[in-house]
Parts: structure tokens; C-alpha cells; sequence
């Protein structure tokens, strides 16, 4: 008896010493930033967004007007790109390395993901998931050729970002819808530790950008400077495995009227930002400053 009461007598000073030199909160700290380092290793190695490939909208606009934006597929050119893509991603990722696949409902993004997807064994497709999130931006049902050239224009003043379409979305609603698939981007990532895993985003260009935009906390002005992804262009996220964050690859290009004048590259100005400043942001980024190359 008096041995139980002895050994409980130190466990309460032990505690209680803890308590009052702060060791407690110490080791507490220790834990959860070994914690997060370990999720943060263990995420995806890259996020890669992939634009569609060449759609009969792209070959001739005027089929806006009498067929679905959503139902409008690949040219014979874009399922050629979308091979290619396929093959260049392949030398790329490699052979070993699994795919998370995350695509627009779209049919013309739909495809191009199933084309991109034939270049990898089965077995490396972890899966594929249709998500309306990432889907183009809402022009308001069919367009009116009567009225398009005035829409072009008025979006020129207003901007891409702010410019809504009648009965349609602005960019940013498409922004807004961004930050909501993020959050369960975040989820797969810290829910599915894959170090060797890799992220296929297969969406459309404008969602790209605001993509970017939203990541790394531009601002409106500097995603007005940016200019579309080609057909199966894609930009590549890498995770830096000294901190979790993702590292910006791929060189944007910009309109040449708006080009800015700072001495740093995307890629340089970003590669310190941790991928979970987007849960609680201290960096907001003004340079942005174009090499002349386009994506692939």
C-alpha cells in the first residue's frame, strides 16, 4: 500500500512539474510538428493541371450557339494531344509512381483524361474522379452570335475575373468554386499519405489560372497578366520534400503588354511558399515576372 502511495505521490509531482516549467507544452510541440513534417513529406510528389485537349469549340467557336458547352468533344487533333500529353507525362512520372485523377465533367476534358490515362499501367491508377467543381466557366447556356462580339468587348473592360456572363458565371465564381475543391484536395492529401503519388487535375484553362491564382494568393491584377494554357498544356507543382511546400515548375507565359519588370522568376518567387499557408496565410506575393516560355 504505502509503495502504491508512494508511486502515485510521484507521478503527481512529476506532472505537476511539468505543468509549471512548461515541458508539457514543450513535447506537445515537438509531436505535432514531427507530425505535420511527416504529412507533409507524404503528400502527393506533384499536383500536375492539365488544360483539355483541341475541342470543336477551339476549331469553330460558332458551335457554341447550337450545341451544350458541357457536351462539345474533342477534334481529331485534340485526341492526338492528348496521346502525346500522355506520353510525355508518362517519361515524366515513370513507370512506378501512382496517379490520383481528378477531371471536369466536360466531355471534351473527359476525354482527353481517358487518352492521357492510356500511356500508365492500370495498377498506377489509384482512380479517377469527376468533379463538377473544376468544370469551365458558365457562359449562360448557348451563346449568341448576334451579341458576341459586344460580350468580348465588355469583357476586355471589365476583366476576366470580374466579367459575368448573362445568365452565366464571372471568374470569380469559378474562383470561389476553386477554393472549395482545395479544401478537399487538402483532405486526399493528408487522408491518403503517397509519397510516390501524383495529382491529375484535367480541366480548362481559365479554371487553371484562378487555380494558380488561388495557391499562391495572387492578386486580380496578376491574373490578368496570364495568359491561356495551350491545348494539353499542363503546369507542374512539386512538392519540396525539405518542407511540404510545391515548388512552381512550369514557366508561365503573359501577355507582352502587360509584362512586368522585376528581376524574379514564378518559379524563384514562390519556391519557399508552404503549402499550408493556404490554410493560414502570411505571404501575399507581388512579383510575378515571365521568362518568355511557354507551358508544354
Amino acid at each position: 500500500m504505502m509503495i502504491f502511495i508512494a508511486t502515485l505521490l510521484v507521478i503527481v509531482i512529476f506532472v505537476w512539474f511539468l505543468y509549471k516549467n512548461d515541458v508539457a507544452d514543450l513535447f506537445c510541440s515537438i509531436i505535432v510538428s514531427r507530425s505535420k513534417r511527416f504529412r507533409c513529406r507524404r503528400r502527393a510528389k506533384r499536383i500536375i493541371l492539365i488544360r483539355h485537349g483541341e475541342s470543336q469549340g477551339n476549331q469553330d467557336s460558332r458551335i457554341y450557339s447550337t450545341v451544350p458547352d458541357h457536351a462539345i468533344g474533342l477534334t481529331d487533333q485534340g485526341r492526338e494531344q492528348a496521346l502525346h500529353c500522355g506520353e510525355i507525362l508518362r517519361k515524366l512520372i515513370g513507370m512506378t509512381e501512382t496517379l490520383v485523377c481528378f477531371v471536369s465533367p466536360f466531355r471534351r476534358s473527359k476525354e482527353t483524361c481517358e487518352l492521357i490515362c492510356q500511356a500508365f499501367p492500370k495498377e498506377n491508377i489509384v482512380k479517377i474522379r469527376e468533379d463538377p467543381r473544376i468544370r469551365e466557366q458558365e457562359w449562360g447556356n448557348f451563346q449568341d452570335l448576334a451579341t458576341r462580339e459586344t460580350t468580348v468587348s465588355e469583357r476586355k473592360k471589365i476583366g476576366r475575373f470580374f466579367y459575368r456572363f448573362k445568365n452565366g458565371e464571372s471568374g470569380a465564381d469559378v474562383y470561389d468554386r476553386v477554393s472549395s475543391f482545395m479544401d478537399s484536395l487538402y483532405r486526399e492529401m493528408d487522408n491518403c499519405l503517397m509519397p510516390e503519388n501524383n495529382i491529375l487535375i484535367v480541366s480548362h484553362g481559365l479554371f487553371m489560372r484562378l487555380f494558380l491564382m488561388r495557391f499562391y494568393r495572387w492578386s486580380v491584377e496578376k491574373f490578368h497578366t496570364l495568359e491561356n494554357f495551350d491545348n494539353c498544356g499542363y503546369c507542374i507543382l512539386e512538392r519540396d520534400d525539405t518542407d511540404g511546400s510545391f515548388t512552381l515548375k512550369t514557366d508561365l507565359y503573359t501577355y507582352p503588354e502587360e509584362k512586368l519588370s522585376h528581376s524574379n522568376s514564378l518559379s524563384k518567387t514562390f519556391n519557399q511558399q508552404s503549402f499550408d499557408e493556404e490554410v493560414n496565410p502570411s505571404i501575399h506575393v507581388d512579383d510575378i515576372v515571365p521568362n518568355g516560355k511557354k507551358c508544354a
